[in-house]
């Protein structure tokens, strides 16, 4: 039987304790992970945002920020700040967003595909995937949803976690079978804030993702508060230790706040999830209206005049 979160959570706080000291101030203190500032950053703090920096970034697939997008992207690559980025593949975008990702991939830049919540009600699952992989042969990873479990809308379909297990289960099982060796499958993306996100990643791993194949599966895991990242610790030591982590997407949504985000946060993430990866939520994510403050750009559409964030700025060298 699975150890309960609850005990799971105090085995973390042994981790943590191994590693409390990488994430305080001089004084043993926990430090902030977004102090107040005008995000104008010294020297040394620079140096420390290029060395905690995780060079994956998230891309929305949007049409009208697509010059924007390849004159940012290469500022990242040429910088040496950027090996690849997670794109959503979904219902609305599987053609026409196609030419976008595929000029994302044509730079050089590794993609993650995020396969859409839409598709995941597919039925038979197994040809939804086929065409996404004839229509992307060039994606290697793909992950199969995203907070699946929490964000679908009442109002529409919705989808348990044993749902989900089943979906992805006969997804791994298809991928295996009839494409041994083509792809690396990531979960859906649990929360990392609070106890719902362990909770959740237990219940998937006693309904069989821990039978599976960890050269093949990675878990994936969106967290915004790496402070209680400490409380997927012991599920991640013990019944899933054999897995990789890929914190998909993360960040802080005030531009001035970035680099300390980066600079305090990733450690925790590494630390206590063991990510290998950490991507930074999204390079514009203007085109809903509402997240625009995790954005490394802003106004694509004035391009070549667009506006950049800090972070951006400190990891591109420019101003």
């Amino acid at each position: 039987m699975l150890t309960s979160v609850e005990n799971l959570a105090r085995t973390a706080l042994v981790v943590a304790l191994a590693v409390f000291a990488t994430a305080c101030d001089d004084t043993g203190r926990l430090g902030p992970l977004a102090p107040s500032g005008s995000g104008t950053p010294s020297a040394g703090s620079a140096q420390a945002v290029h060395q905690e920096w995780s060079p994956y970034v998230g891309v929305h697939v949007t049409g009208e920020a697509t010059a924007a997008y390849r004159d940012a992207l290469v500022r990242l690559l040429q910088s040496g700040r950027l090996r690849g980025a997670r794109v959503e593949i979904n219902k609305r975008s599987i053609d026409a967003g196609a030419p976008v990702i595929k000029g994302i991939g044509a730079l050089g830049v590794e993609l993650l595909g995020l396969i859409g919540n839409d598709f995941v009600f597919d039925h038979p699952i197994e040809a939804t995937i086929d065409r996404i992989f004839s229509t992307y042969p060039e994606i290697r990873y793909f992950q199969i949803g995203n907070e699946i479990t929490t964000i679908l809308p009442s109002s529409g379909p919705t989808m348990a976690v044993e749902q989900y297990m089943e979906v992805f289960q006969r997804i791994y099982a298809h991928v295996q079978n009839r494409y041994p060796g083509r792809a690396v499958l990531l979960t859906q993306s649990t929360l990392g804030s609070g106890q719902y996100g362990p909770r959740e990643l237990e219940a998937m791993a006693a309904l069989g993702l821990a039978d599976m194949n960890p050269e093949r599966v990675i878990l994936a895991i969106n967290d915004y508060d790496p402070h209680q990242a400490i409380l997927y610790a012991g599920l991640l030591g013990t019944t899933l230790r054999r897995f990789r982590v890929w914190v998909t997407e993360s960040g802080v949504p005030t531009p001035e706040q970035h680099a300390s985000f980066v600079q305090s946060g990733y450690p925790l993430l590494r630390n206590y999830l063991r990510a290998e990866r950490i991507y930074w939520y999204v390079l514009w994510g203007g085109d809903s209206g509402s997240d625009a403050g995790f954005s490394l750009i802003s106004n694509p559409a004035r391009y070549p005049d667009y506006s950049t964030s800090p972070l951006f700025q400190i990891l591109t060298g420019s101003n």
